[in-house]
C-alpha cells in the first residue's frame, strides 16, 4: 500500500518561535525575552497558557491529577544548578572533566536546556511524584502519563525526548518532558513520528525559512 503524503503544516517554518530548537548543538548565548505567566512557583511563555490549561483540565476530567514540576529556567538559574552539581561530584573525587562528563548524561549545560524557551513543561502524576520523590521514566507505566503522551499533540505539545529518538535528540528518554510546538505541527510530528530535530532538518531541506502572512500585497 502506498504511503499517504502529509503536507507540511502552514505554520511549519524555521522562523516560527514555537519551533525554536535549543539543544547542545544549538545553545542560547543570551536570555530569551517573552511574556510570562506563573502557576504556583513555575512560569512559562504566555503563548502556551490556553493550550496548557486545556491539557491539564482535560486530564483532570479523565480523573488524572497532573502536577507541573518545572517550566521556565533562565540560563543563570541553570548555571547555578549545574555548577552546584559539578562541585558535589568533585567532592566525591571526580576531576572537573569526569564530573562534567557524568553530569551531562542527565543535565544539559547552561544555554542548552529546553526550559530556557518557556515552551517546555514537565508534567507528571502528583501521587507518583510524591511517592517517588522525583521524576522517573517509570511514570510511563501510569494511565495518566500514557494519556498525556497519547493526547498531548491535540493541545500543541510533543513528548520531546521519546525512547526511539535518543539518537536524534541526543537526550535520554524522558516520559515527563513536553514541548509546545503548535497544534498543527504537533499533529504532523506525531503522525510521522518526528522529533523536533528531524522536523527542523526537513524544514531546512524544504527551504521553509520564513513564514509570511498572505495579504492583498503578496498573495
Amino acid at each position: 500500500m502506498p504511503k499517504i503524503k502529509i503536507d507540511l503544516p502552514q505554520e511549519a517554518y524555521l522562523n516560527n518561535p514555537f519551533l525554536r530548537l535549543v539543544n547542545r548543538q544549538h545553545q542560547l548565548r543570551s536570555e530569551l525575552v517573552f511574556d510570562r505567566f506563573k502557576i504556583g512557583r513555575q512560569s512559562f511563555d504566555k503563548g502556551i497558557l490556553d493550550n496548557l490549561m486545556h491539557l491539564i483540565s482535560d486530564a483532570e476530567r479523565h480523573m488524572f491529577k497532573i502536577t507541573l514540576v518545572c517550566g521556565y529556567k533562565s540560563i543563570a538559574q541553570q548555571k547555578q544548578r549545574y555548577d552546584r552539581q559539578i562541585r558535589l561530584l568533585k567532592k566525591q573525587g571526580l576531576t572537573s572533566i569526569e564530573a562534567a562528563s557524568e553530569l551531562l548524561q542527565t543535565m544539559p549545560e547552561p544555554g542548552a536546556s529546553e526550559h530556557h524557551t518557556g515552551l517546555a513543561v514537565d508534567l507528571i502524576d502528583k501521587s507518583f511524584l510524591d511517592e517517588m520523590g522525583g521524576l522517573s521514566t517509570a511514570s510511563d507505566q501510569l494511565s495518566s502519563q500514557q494519556w498525556l503522551i497519547a493526547n498531548c499533540s491535540k493541545y500543541g505539545f510533543i513528548l520531546r525526548f521519546p525512547k526511539d529518538k535518543e539518537a536524534q535528540t541526543g537526550v535520554a528518554y524522558k516520559s515527563w518532558h513536553f514541548r509546545f510546538v503548535g497544534i498543527e505541527n504537533a499533529r504532523y510530528m506525531q503522525a510521522l513520528n518526528l522529533s523536533l530535530e528531524e522536523l527542523i532538518t526537513l524544514l531546512k531541506k524544504e527551504k521553509r525559512d520564513k513564514l509570511t502572512i498572505p495579504t492583498q500585497y503578496n498573495s
